[in-house]
């Protein structure tokens, strides 16, 4: 069986996916297979793929009409024969060592989840491009038999549930697959949480894995329209009830409550920025809000944040949660980003 199979979604990448591809193919591990998913590029992505499945036995390239980010990792998924399962973006990059360190530490925890650290880049719509810096998280291991009660350290150590910097176990993931209803992002986060439902144990290394990039390309990690906002509100919803779904197995009622707030505050402060960043109108916010209110209500319900007793928060997430608690969001608008204050 091979080691690794690399799932890379292509769409209108030509400019940086040879980039991406060379990453992977040269991971100091040896034994894997990139799958490449070409999803109806119009822009000379598909020849690339069929290029490097020509000159590389390791590679696959098939293609597809347009369906999305999920849909083409879904149809990775399907083919993937790897015992551990990675996913790349079609601009990002693997550094060299990032396969072979997350496969050994898989293998010899039994691990079903190895996340590690990563480095991640914006640019505007001018081409500049900048690092939105964050501190790594501590070394830390997980264990549904023998340490339930570490879910939330092992949350706050490991960081967002993005997917590009993480291994997972193939018979771990079993039928899941991304919900086709995330057209404009959030699928990693949904995907992760109903994930965690299903792993046993897991770990995180804060050694960097990879660069990840979000350009100015009309992507979807880079998409800050109203309808994109609106979109991800409903994905929102769904990753509020896959963080339910993981709560439920992992947590006691003792151990709940703490882990609750932190994953309701996580939800709430990313829709803070959403709102933000789109400049969405006030009706477009306050539908936002309504939408989101009943869907915590309903899926991470409490009594408010306790959010000067929410772990692992900064000042400005306490600011969003206030406002949130004492229904004051939309001034979180008036608030800078934290890249223009760099």
């Amino acid at each position: 069986m091979t080691s690794v199979s690399v799932i890379m979604p292509v769409y209108n990448a030509a400019a940086h996916l040879e980039s991406a591809i060379r990453s992977v193919l040269d991971q100091t591990l040896k034994d894997l297979e990139l799958i490449l998913v070409d999803d109806g590029s119009t822009d000379g992505s598909a020849a690339l793929c069929n290029a490097a499945a020509a000159s590389d036995a390791r590679v696959r390239a098939v293609h597809q009409p347009n369906g999305g980010i999920c849909a083409a990792r879904n149809k990775g998924l399907e083919l993937a024969a790897g015992e551990y399962i990675s996913f790349c973006d079609d601009d990002d990059a693997f550094l060299p060592d990032f396969l072979a360190a997350a496969y050994r530490t898989a293998r010899e925890e039994k691990a079903d989840l190895v996340r590690m650290d990563y480095r991640l880049f914006r640019s505007d719509a001018d081409g500049h491009e900048f690092e939105l810096r964050h501190p790594a998280g501590e070394a830390c291991r997980l264990d549904r038999e023998n340490n339930p009660q570490g879910y939330g350290s092992f949350l706050r150590a490991s960081g967002p549930l993005f997917v590009w910097n993480a291994l997972y176990r193939r018979e771990a993931l079993g039928d899941l697959r991304f919900d086709t209803r995330c057209r404009r992002g959030v699928e990693d986060f949904v995907f992760n949480a109903a994930f965690h439902a299903r792993m046993h144990r897991a770990v995180y290394l804060p050694q960097v894995a990879c660069l990840h990039y979000e350009r100015a390309r009309g992507s979807t990690s880079a998409c800050f329209s109203q309808e994109a906002v609106k979109a991800r509100v409903e994905a929102a919803v769904l990753w509020a009830g896959a963080e339910a779904g993981a709560l439920d197995v992992w947590c006691t009622p003792e151990t709940l409550r703490p882990v609750l707030n932190e994953r309701r505050a996580e939800i709430i402060t990313f829709l803070m920025h959403q709102l933000r960043d789109a400049h969405a109108p006030a009706p477009v916010r306050r539908t936002s809000w309504q939408r989101l209110r009943r869907a915590l209500d309903a899926a991470l319900p409490g009594k408010g944040i306790d959010f000067f007793r929410v772990e692992g928060q900064n000042k400005k997430q306490i600011l969003a949660l206030l406002l949130y608690t004492v229904h004051l969001q939309g001034l979180y608008q008036w608030f800078p980003n934290r890249e223009d204050t760099e």
